[in-house]
């Protein structure tokens, strides 16, 4: 229906005898409409160790996952509209490029790339106050640390169910969740007392399972204000419901900050801290959770009129250090972080997301011009170990060490809508890849084409 639409308006453009689209004179007209879309096209080889790797870690059959060898990427159309009262709506429509832990491919049968609703709401500007904007609807919900980064902790829209990441007492503890997305679809509300701090509350069903006590439901309050000229902090508070067989809430409380010093602001300083805890109710007894997470670092950005600038992090996330036991310990979120593209990226790599610690270092350089256009390059490395211990597969022991990930990516702004991308990362030394893949390292490439208009 979507690609019907769409033909339907180019050929009623190109034929010239349709008058063009206004505004309205009824009461309920719009006041402004507006057209947008996202055109994420890539084409990704990788190894097949990689494969055989998730297939393991997202309890899978061999060979299920995806291909080596696909085109793939993300078509969006979104439509924006202003009505009166300070009242608008978004319709955003999207395919998914992965789901339950396999690629969706483009070139496949089209029941294998349909399109979703991505974001469908109603935002109420001056909502009974002039400082209170209120979202009703299918929407996503991300929070950042640093406007650069990704989401460390909750981005709704863009990762797993949050109960996919908890392990029975008795069951076998991989160290992955399961690649797929879902949706998120409540009431935000927005509310900001001084022109500097914003309160924002939510409550978010983000798995139908039935009825109000079967669904897995996200309630959240997080509160960001500047501290100073150049510094900002943030507290998060969320509590997850779960039902069905995971009946019980798992709570986490979350604080960050972001600032530069110096005259020009040339260095930058971050850092975020979780702690997380709760109870499910899954027989044959009770899990209590006890978990924690942090991500902390400097960016440096003081070297060549700004053209070069240098990163270095550290994070963790916690794993459970005793399986089938009735505590468990492994840390879980509704995190977007893809930077590493083998270990950390949810569509072409593994989507290690809890149970894992990493230390890490970036150079980025650019713009450079090329052609008229401008060039950025950057250079990541990390070194990835498992917090505790993870058993692979039962009869072969425990392993810890991920290896070191070593990512080179080209970025060519072709003009303000286009960007061309190439992208490759080399995953050595990796015990658990081995384990899992049959191979100790691994390569990907992406090659990448974005148009946002």
């Amino acid at each position: 229906m979507f690609l019907a639409v769409s033909l339907a308006l180019v050929l009623a453009a190109q034929a010239g005898q349709e008058p063009p689209v206004t505004t309205g004179a009824d009461q309920g007209s719009a006041l402004r409409f507006q057209l947008s879309g996202h055109l994420d096209l890539h084409y990704l080889d990788r190894s097949p160790a990689i494969e055989d790797a998730g297939a393991q870690l997202n309890q899978l059959a061999p060979g299920t996952t995806g291909s080596s060898t696909q085109w793939s990427g993300r078509i969006s159309l979104r439509a924006d509209v202003e009505v009166k009262d300070l009242v608008s709506g978004v319709i955003e429509l999207e395919n998914r490029s992965f789901e339950n832990g396999i690629n969706k491919p483009f070139g496949a049968s089209p029941p294998d790339t349909p399109m979703e609703i991505k974001q469908g709401y109603i935002e109420i500007g001056q909502f009974l106050t002039s400082e209170l904007d209120v979202r009703i609807g299918v929407q996503n919900v991300t929070f950042r640390n640093r406007p650069q980064d990704e989401p460390f902790f909750m981005d709704l829209g863009e990762s797993e169910p949050f109960s996919r990441g908890f392990h029975p007492v008795g069951s076998f503890v991989s160290n992955s969740v399961d690649r797929d997305i879902g949706q998120a679809v409540g009431i935000r509300a927005f509310y900001s007392p001084i022109e500097v701090a914003t309160i924002q509350a939510f409550w978010m069903v983000y798995q139908e399972k039935g009825g109000t006590s079967q669904d897995e439901a996200v309630y959240g309050l997080v509160a960001n204000t500047l501290v100073a000229e150049n510094w900002s902090v943030w507290l998060l508070a969320t509590a997850v419901k779960d039902g069905g067989d995971r009946m019980g809430t798992i709570g986490t409380l979350g604080a960050g900050m972001d600032g530069y010093l110096g005259e020009s602001k040339d260095l930058e300083l971050f850092t975020e801290v979780y702690g997380q805890a709760g109870t499910l109710q899954h027989a044959p007894a009770a899990v209590h959770k006890e978990a924690y997470a942090f991500n902390a670092g400097a960016r440096w950005l003081g070297c060549c009129d700004h053209k070069v600038w240098f990163e270095a992090a550290v994070s963790r996330r916690s794993g459970d250090r005793h399986a089938g036991d009735d505590h468990d310990q492994a840390f879980q979120s509704y995190e977007n972080v893809n930077r590493f593209v083998i270990l950390e990226s949810s569509e072409f790599g593994l989507d290690v997301d809890t149970n894992i610690s990493q230390i890490r270092g970036a150079i980025g350089a650019g713009p450079f011009d090329v052609s008229g256009r401008p060039l950025r390059i950057q250079l990541d490395v990390g070194h990835f170990a498992a917090v505790t211990p993870i058993e692979t597969v039962p009869s072969t022991g425990n392993a810890r060490q991920w290896g070191t990930e070593t990512d080179l990516s080209f970025i060519w702004s072709y003009n303000q809508s286009l960007a061309l991308s190439l992208k490759g990362g080399w995953l050595a030394d990796s015990e658990l890849l081995k384990r899992l893949g049959g191979e100790s390292h691994a390569l990907t490439i992406v090659f990448g084409a974005d148009l946002r208009f």
